[in-house]
């Protein structure tokens, strides 16, 4: 099972459609917890993109600079996957701040 982050935009006049996913690993919850991005991640639903940009950046950073982190690591899942899946939940909500957020 893995978790799904997504950006769902509401157009006048048309059907709502994603314009964003991507998915990682459960297992990144402490990691999540110790860079500040759980809320962000796991506690939006419904929020617009540009409400959680700034702590998804926050957690990115810290992922980043944070050697430590990597004993939050679940086996077999890198620091790398945690930038990587911070890097582009970042950019999306940067890119589709209007957007809401849904996650599964």
């Amino acid at each position: 099972m893995s978790f799904v982050f997504q950006l769902v935009r509401d157009d006048e006049g048309l059907p709502p459609m994603v314009v964003f996913q991507d998915s990682t690993t459960p297992g990144l919850v402490p990691v999540w917890e110790a860079v500040g991005a759980y809320d962000a991640l796991y506690n939006s639903d419904g929020r617009p993109a540009r409400d959680v940009s700034r702590a998804i950046a926050y957690g990115l950073d810290r992922v980043l600079e944070d050697a430590s982190l990597a004993r939050l690591m679940p086996p077999g899942v890198s620091q790398a996957e945690a930038v990587r899946f911070l890097e582009n939940v970042n950019r999306a909500c940067v890119t589709h701040g209007a957007a809401w957020i849904q996650t599964r």
